[in-house]
């Protein structure tokens, strides 16, 4: 199943690019920070987690115009977040009951495919500025957890974690024209995800995903 998603995404990717009069590739690998945003007042985020993005980043010129893009590419990424569950209830999580309170952080592997209008300003210098507004969707690829009762020593919890997410996504900065057609791409991202990132048995709260990202990456 994970393999004809991944499949369907590459394939996706490849025939929005088919489409475009002029479009430019590139590479990005760009750490972020993510934290969990609960509905339930007694289930709270503990800790701000690291990970990465990497992966395709593609921009399709609109017009044939470089001032407007549609941004969108083929990536991994990695989301970390610890959560505190402090419920009456013990919680199953994998094939593991826990009582609480407890302690779990969460690592999950999601394919990310980002649909945004990126919308750029005539080059300064070399710099070429932008800003870029839209929605991403994830797909759940693997999933891990650990817990502070250590029930949960790196264990697979993809049941515990939703197949499917979607968020919107904000941000803006600058690319480097280093010659040629190549540039140096940085910036800053913020992603609010719309959907229940959990799927735990007995929980009706929603708990959302939260992440800023460091752009890091090269355009061909």
């Amino acid at each position: 199943m994970k393999k004809k998603i991944i499949l369907f995404a590459a394939l996706l990717t490849l025939s929005a690019a088919g489409f475009a009069q002029k479009m430019q590739l590139g590479f990005q690998a760009s750490p972020q920070v993510s934290w969990l945003k609960s509905s339930e007042s007694n289930i709270t985020n503990e800790n701000i987690g690291l990970g990465i993005r990497y992966g395709l980043d593609a921009d399709i010129f609109l017009f044939d115009n470089t001032r407007y893009a549609l941004n969108t590419g083929l990536f991994i990424t990695n989301h970390s977040f610890k959560a505190r569950y402090n419920l009456e209830k013990p919680i199953v999580v994998g094939d593991k009951e826990m009582p609480t309170p407890v302690d779990i952080k969460y690592r999950v592997n999601y394919i990310e495919l980002p649909l945004n209008i990126k919308l750029r300003s005539d080059q300064f210098y070399r710099f070429t500025y932008y800003g870029q507004f839209g929605l991403t969707n994830l797909i759940n690829i693997s999933a891990s957890g650990t817990s502070s009762d250590l029930k949960l020593d790196g264990s697979n919890v993809n049941d515990a974690i939703r197949l499917f997410n979607v968020g919107m996504i904000v941000g803006g900065g600058a690319e480097y024209d280093v010659g040629g057609n190549t540039a140096l791409n940085f910036g800053l991202q913020y992603t609010n995800y719309f959907v229940d990132a959990t799927t735990i048995k007995g929980l009706s709260e929603k708990s959302k995903i939260n992440s800023i990202r460091l752009i890091i990456g090269v355009m061909f």
